[in-house]
């Protein structure tokens, strides 16, 4: 995907967030699980602190079609990045994106 301009404003707890993140980041297999209300700022100190961290952000794009094969090509492409290219990687994942449970 291309990358996005984000407006942001920081807040203390937006800081005290990211350098959580980050934190995580820099973990071997460091991975977490974010909770939170919508519109809470989660997918974007993401981002950010991906782009800190020198990871490549990625996230699926649901489109009308999109099943289990369509899921399994992205994470081909996900394990591809990570594990043949060894390029450091952040996959986003939102409940909106769960089509099928």
């Amino acid at each position: 995907s291309s990358p996005k301009t984000m407006q942001l404003v920081f807040f203390m707890d937006a800081i005290e967030h990211i350098s959580r993140l980050a934190r995580i980041l820099r973990s071997p297999r460091g991975n977490a699980m974010l909770v939170g209300l919508g519109g809470s700022g989660k997918q974007s100190l993401t981002r950010l602190s991906a782009f800190m961290a020198e990871y490549k952000s990625f996230q699926i794009e649901l489109t009308r079609g999109y099943a289990n094969a369509e899921f399994r090509e992205d994470l081909k492409k996900i394990f591809i990045i990570a594990g043949v290219e060894r390029n450091p990687v952040a996959f986003l994942f939102t409940d909106s994106q769960i089509v099928n449970e």
